[in-house]
């Protein structure tokens, strides 16, 4: 484990308990000011994936010479997907900026912001979509599956490593279980909130130090 992960994972154990107090303790404080749209929470979790979408970047940039342009359009493509969510987090400048949202997306909107998180699609809401449905499916693939074949299929191997796709590590996979458990202590229905704060988070250490950590540290490269 990295000195990064080290610091990393105390700090959002002191996080988890401190919302969790909140939410346990004082109820209106934490879902009118913590967990509130614009509020703390929610910056940490713009933060968090500006910094996702930084590293794939940077990690685009240094190794495209030495990994080749698959690997750096992937890595590009990751970035612009973080990117995309922080920017959906802000609202797409509507928190900073607080402009009108426009009517047509405004009455497909639960919250009337401007922002596909909250966009109702045949009833159903997106984040609900990508959080339940999404993270029940994929989660299971991604942190489970795919990290046990790695190691035994070349072919799988090779894909994953070609695509610049970065894989979980056991200890990973473990935070996210513990993680998910310490969520239904909190009485709130914003406890999602902290969860996906949480999921960004460990998600970054993942991309910091993956299972696959030599495809994309520099350490590795032949100069």
């Amino acid at each position: 484990m990295k000195f990064f992960e080290k610091l990393m994972y105390p700090i959002l154990v002191v996080l988890i308990f401190f919302y969790m107090f909140y939410a346990r303790t004082n109820p209106i404080y934490f879902e009118t000011v913590l967990a509130r749209e614009g509020g703390p929470l929610q910056w940490l979790i713009i933060c968090t994936l500006l910094f996702a979408s930084a590293m794939c970047f940077y990690r685009a940039s240094i190794l495209k010479p030495f990994r080749g342009g698959v690997f750096a359009a992937c890595s590009i493509v990751s970035g612009f997907v973080f990117l995309v969510f922080a920017m959906d987090e802000l609202s797409w400048g509507q928190v900073i900026f607080n402009y009108q949202t426009p009517e047509f997306i405004a009455v497909r909107n639960s919250m009337g912001e401007m922002n596909l998180r909250h966009l109702v699609v045949a009833g159903f809401e997106f984040t609900d979509v990508v959080f339940t449905l999404g993270i029940k499916v994929l989660a299971t693939l991604y942190f489970i599956v795919l990290p046990f074949f790695y190691s035994r299929l070349d072919k799988i191997k090779n894909f994953v490593n070609r695509f610049a796709i970065p894989l979980p590590r056991y200890t990973q996979t473990a935070a996210y279980a513990v993680a998910a458990i310490l969520m239904s202590f909190i009485p709130s229905t914003l406890r999602h909130i902290v969860f996906e704060f949480v999921f960004y988070w460990i998600l970054v250490l993942m991309m910091y130090n993956p299972l696959n950590d030599e495809v994309f540290s520099r350490k590795t490269l032949v100069r």
